[in-house]
């Protein structure tokens, strides 16, 4: 295997998290604001750090903003927030291989810690990079140089998978592969090294 060390973006790569985020901050933007925005309009801020997406609104007062967002998406995240399918056993097959796992995400760790979806692999996550640890984020390469630092292992010797055009820049800027997720079809506008549709095909980059 040529990679020893996968890190995932969460959002949008292992958990469909889209309609939650888009829904809970057009409710935070009605309650604070007092207007009515449409959730496909917020999907520009998807894959942003949650301050960054409120700093870009202009809320009067950020913090409260946050929390109450926070609030709403985690009210939300059961209904609206699932794995995507086969995601689960993919990453058995990929620690049972002996593969490390981590995650590059644009949470913070609050919202890291938070997610019960993310439960499940949190006893495989070796390296964990969120905003709150480096300075610049996505779609600058601090975050995919912290996580290969972090891991201890050689740039080259490291996968990153995501799903956004931040991601796969994150990824080229610190001179990492990048994977990209295509769920909902393939964006042929991101550059990336590989592109899955399924858990299937994304096994068979990754073991291969």
């Amino acid at each position: 295997m040529r990679y020893s060390h996968i890190a995932f973006d969460i959002d949008g790569t292992l958990i469909d998290t889209q309609d939650t985020f888009t829904y809970s901050f057009a409710q935070t933007i009605l309650e604070l604001k007092g207007e009515t925005v449409s959730p496909d309009d917020l999907v520009q801020y998807f894959g942003l750090p949650s301050m960054v997406g409120i700093e870009m609104v202009g809320f009067d007062d950020h913090e409260a903003a946050l929390e109450l967002w926070e609030k709403y998406y985690r009210e939300m995240a059961s209904a609206k927030s699932k794995p995507y399918p086969g995601v689960h056993e993919a990453i058995d097959k990929i620690v049972a291989a002996g593969v490390k796992i981590g995650v590059i995400t644009s949470r913070s760790r609050d919202e890291f810690d938070y997610d019960c979806n993310l439960n499940p692999w949190r006893p495989h996550l070796d390296t964990v990079i969120c905003a709150d640890d480096t300075v610049l984020h996505k779609p600058d390469g601090e975050p995919a140089e912290a996580f290969a630092l972090k891991a201890g292992v050689e740039v080259s010797r490291c996968l990153y998978v995501g799903d956004t055009p931040m991601d796969a820049q994150c990824a080229a800027n610190a001179g990492m592969d990048f994977a990209l997720a295509c769920w909902n079809g393939d964006n042929g506008d991101i550059p990336a090294k590989y592109r899955f549709a399924s858990a299937e095909e994304l096994l068979k980059i990754i073991l291969s």
